[in-house]
């Protein structure tokens, strides 16, 4: 699946790559470490959104003013995420899953939602994504590994319709 996503989204990752490019400038992707399945640390790729840390000056700027217009855009419509085709056709995440959290945002108790392979959208996301708090995020996500089935996973398909990817 992941992988004819990628060639049927081909024409819309070039455009993505080129306005990231003008934007923000090259490199246009970028990879941050998250924890994946069994708390085994993971790459997931994304477009850049963010300008540089600095200014001609050399002083630090603030991420409110380094996010570029262009990147406010991708993060919206959730375009900036396209990268991570890849990480599912490397096997380090699925199309539907628990979103992999940043090792800092993994919550106390994550061993139930580290038993899953983290997805590109999820149960979480379709219930709130950034609007619910951590321990609720946490929350969804063991009810999903709870009740995983292709029944769940066509719900979140359908509520999710890949327009607003991982919210």
């Amino acid at each position: 699946m992941s992988t004819a996503l990628m060639v049927v989204l081909a024409p819309l990752f070039a455009l993505v790559a080129l306005v990231v490019a003008l934007d923000v400038g090259v490199p246009t992707l970028f990879w941050q470490e998250r924890v994946g399945r069994y708390g085994r640390r993971i790459a997931v790729h994304k477009f850049r959104t963010f300008k540089a840390p600095v200014d001609r000056r050399g002083h630090v700027l603030p991420d409110a003013s380094r996010l570029s217009r262009a990147g406010r855009f991708l993060r919206a419509t959730r375009l900036d995420e396209l990268p991570q085709l890849y990480d599912i056709l490397c096997g380090e995440m699925s199309l539907i899953g628990t979103r992999p959290l940043l090792p800092v945002d993994q919550p106390l108790d994550s061993a139930i939602r580290l038993q899953a392979l983290p997805g590109l959208t999820g149960w979480a996301q379709v219930h709130g994504g950034k609007l619910v708090t951590a321990e609720e995020k946490n929350a969804l996500d063991e009810w999903y590994i709870a009740h995983v089935s292709p029944r769940v996973d066509l719900h979140i398909i359908w509520r999710d319709d890949f327009g607003a990817i991982s919210r």
